[in-house]
């Protein structure tokens, strides 16, 4: 989605409607509602509710109107709300004719006291609202959390995950993605089909390295005197003014081009043929433009891209992209003996990360890019990547990737540690949970190399979006206990989960 500079998500309103069905009395719903109305208020959560006598569905009427006003306000979802049994047929319509979608919860019995007389039996209510929706063929529409018998605490916690979901639902429903040059021929796995992108709802703007060159060369006529200014303060102490210029004007190119085709991020041809023809590594661009929520994959990856903008919706936060790259050895520090080593990863990239997001970041130039482009005397047109150590952080990895014109992904949570990593490049270790495995059973032929890397857990979120997308092959890491298909699991024995 085309954002306004330095915003990470798309704005959104969500509807509220409550249900009663006429055997039960309304005014328990009536008063459910408002208890949930007034938690989500507290916390920031401000909902439309219907006006008059929609605001509770007891009538085909009544859920028409409520739909037709949610859709008038400007709603992207709405949250059903069942405050007692409800009536079903009603429910189904309400979703059948608001055009977004609709999460439906049901309201948990308050305690034993409340039992003899307020019983709301919303359990069994939600068995028949889900069959009708099912029976219209309407579940593609709806989204059931995982616990939707919910007190009005857990029902806000419910509300707040589902306005992160739609966040991501709406910026990559809108988002169009500009690819800068064919892939690079030593990336063979960054391959992308459009197809498989469109089935997501993202638009692919197709351009040559050329049209971003050309870009470039007009910015130079420009003012870029506000950039260099700004990367002045932050690398210019040791960078040749010279070195700064170009860097600004391709930055001035990168927005420009942001701005004409209304851009929600973009991937380039970098390694190798950028850097002959414009001169430098556009890592640091990138990262500047990252931390702004306008994310840049390398390697024209435009699945990684796309991957980004997830979890950059989902977590609301700058993200990046880095390789999984390589193995942690069993003597690499002390402090860490106490994790399995197998499931540690170190995370690299030559420097596309948020500065802020880096420990004493520093400009340098990119040492593999060096041995094979300039071998001999200093760097040159290899200069322009961020050297630096990515601070602890709790992470989510994602990819995803086309099988034909549909798109299978994966998602795994871990953290990065708070360790220097040893090496070169914007870099970090990451302990991942269960990842040797993972690795081996699912990210080995399915994905490529590159991971989407969000700085938060939004595992359940992201989740939750992906099925709303329709993908339906969504990986995830399994427990220790649970093989994956074609495990071999005589090589590993399966050991049970603890019992107390």
């Amino acid at each position: 989605m085309y954002l306004p500079l330095g915003t990470f998500s798309p704005t959104i309103k969500i509807g509220f409607v409550s249900a009663s069905r006429g055997s039960f009395p309304r005014s328990l719903s009536e008063r459910r509602a408002k208890q949930l109305l007034k938690e989500c208020t507290a916390i920031g959560l401000n909902l439309f509710v219907p006006d008059g006598e929609a605001q509770i569905i007891e009538t085909k009427a009544h859920a028409l109107e409520a739909a037709s006003q949610m859709k008038s306000a400007g709603c992207d979802a709405a949250v059903l709300y069942l405050g007692n049994f409800s009536p079903e047929i009603e429910d189904a319509n309400f979703v059948k004719h608001f055009p977004g979608i609709s999460m439906i919860i049901a309201a948990a019995e308050e305690s034993k006291e409340t039992l003899k007389e307020d019983r709301g039996d919303a359990l069994c209510g939600l068995l028949s609202t889900a069959m009708a929706v099912q029976k219209r063929g309407l579940m593609s529409k709806v989204h059931i959390p995982e616990d939707p018998l919910v007190s009005s605490k857990s029902g806000v916690a419910a509300i707040a995950d589902f306005t992160k979901v739609i966040k991501v639902i709406k910026g990559i429903s809108n988002a169009t993605i500009g690819l800068f040059g064919p892939r690079p021929r030593d990336f063979e796995t960054c391959n992308y089909n459009i197809s498989s992108i469109a089935s997501l709802g993202v638009e692919v703007e197709e351009l040559g390295l050329f049209d971003l060159v050309k870009e470039v060369k007009k910015t130079m006529e420009e003012d870029l005197s506000d950039i260099i200014k700004s990367m002045t303060s932050e690398v210019g102490k040791d960078t040749p003014k010279e070195f700064i210029k170009r860097l600004s004007a391709y930055e001035k190119a990168v927005l420009n081009l942001r701005d004409d085709l209304r851009l929600s991020g973009m991937t380039t041809q970098c390694w190798s043929e950028q850097e002959y023809t414009l001169r430098h590594v556009p890592c640091y661009i990138n990262a500047r433009m990252a931390s702004q929520g306008f994310p840049i994959s390398c390697e024209n990856d435009a699945y990684s891209l796309v991957a980004e903008l997830m979890g950059q919706y989902a977590s609301d936060a700058s993200v990046t992209t880095l390789d999984l790259n390589h193995s942690i050895p069993e003597n690499f520090d002390v402090s860490i003996s106490d994790l399995p080593t197998e499931d540690l990863v170190g995370l690299f990239h030559c420097g596309n990360t948020d500065l802020n997001r880096l420990k004493n970041p520093k400009m340098k130039h990119q040492v593999i890019m060096k041995r094979l482009m300039e071998p001999e005397g200093e760097p040159d047109i290899t200069r322009g990547t961020i050297e630096g150590q990515i601070a602890a952080s709790p992470i989510t990895i994602l990819q995803i990737h086309g099988t034909n014109d549909k798109i299978q992904a994966y998602i795994a949570e871990g953290k990065i540690l708070d360790i220097d990593p040893r090496t070169f490049g914007s870099t970090g270790v990451a302990y991942i949970p269960g990842f040797k495995r993972f690795y081996r059973h699912v990210i080995l032929g399915n994905f490529h190399h590159h991971t989407a890397v969000a700085f938060d857990h939004v595992g359940g979120v992201l989740f939750d979006t992906m099925k709303l997308l329709g993908i339906d092959q969504i990986y995830t890491p399994n427990p220790d206990y649970i093989p994956y298909p074609k495990e071999n699991i005589f090589r590993r024995p399966l050991r049970p989960p603890t019992i107390d």
